[in-house]
């Protein structure tokens, strides 16, 4: 089972690849580093609260024009053990026996290595007047966590999803990400795949000034678990061309979700 994700895993970033044109933009960034750190609160209908700290450091490439590949190695910090993360997001433990994803009658804090992801993305369609820039991806998450001690699930995940933007009118720009991620199941446990969507505008009030607005949602994972569906708003400001700073805040609007969330993000682009 484990090989055939992983082969699923490498026909998919080929698929990614074909058809890329060999140009590359000279203007354009080539290299992007980013980190930040997101924290979040919430019972997720559990009533007892795990608190989530989530570092990820991703390094991605443009080897061609309009392909990227990135690589996202995370820390993970955890207290209770009544969720666990996948890569289409959290996954509720129930109370009834459900393998290793029943819901512990202890809570403990754990932390170290999170899961490593690997991401393709292409745009297809670039943007015009009345077009959108169409961007799809195929990501995939690698069982790096340890989950012996509730840092994973241990198995494979892969994401196909796609991102659409457009400029919509003077300085305000719409967003669209939809997303189905295929969930590894441990053995004795039922998960579902999911089905994710967000929705969003940013608005550039002055140069380098920008905030923004989403909402979004998903499909829940395990059995008994609400749909995850939370807004988020931030800012984002460009110190330099290659140097920008992103902050946001996130209420959850269903058990399904963190009932709070803040994040700081720096990104390198060069």
């Amino acid at each position: 089972m484990i090989r055939r994700r992983v082969q699923l895993a490498l026909l998919g970033i080929v698929l990614a690849i074909v058809g890329v044109r060999p140009a590359l933009a000279q203007d354009e960034p080539r290299v992007s580093f980013s980190t930040s750190i997101d924290y979040s609160v919430g019972d997720y209908g559990t009533g007892k609260d795990t608190t989530l700290l989530y570092v990820p450091f991703t390094l991605g490439v443009r080897p061609f024009d309009r392909f990227w590949l990135s690589v996202t190695v995370p820390y993970l910090y955890q207290t209770g053990q009544n969720i666990v993360l996948t890569g289409g997001g959290v996954a509720v433990k129930g109370k009834k026996s459900n393998g290793k994803l029943t819901r512990p009658t202890t809570s403990t804090t754990e932390s170290g290595l999170g899961d490593v992801l690997a991401k393709a993305s292409l745009v297809v369609v670039e943007e015009t007047d009345f077009i959108p820039e169409i961007t799809p991806y195929f990501k995939v998450k690698f069982p790096t966590a340890d989950k012996d001690r509730g840092l994973g699930t241990g198995e494979f995940d892969e994401t196909l999803g796609v991102d659409v933007s457009k400029l919509l009118i003077a300085s305000l720009f719409g967003y669209l990400e939809l997303a189905y991620t295929f969930i590894g199941e441990p053995s004795g446990t039922t998960l579902h795949n999911t089905f994710g969507w967000s929705v969003g505008a940013a608005y550039a009030i002055a140069q380098p000034f920008s905030v923004f607005a989403f909402l979004e949602g998903a499909t829940a994972i395990a059995p008994g678990q609400d749909d995850p569906l939370d807004i988020r708003v931030g800012a984002e400001y460009r110190v330099m061309k290659a140097l920008k700073l992103t902050g946001a805040v996130t209420r959850g609007l269903s058990n399904g979700s963190a009932d709070w969330g803040v994040s700081g993000t720096l990104t390198l682009r060069f």
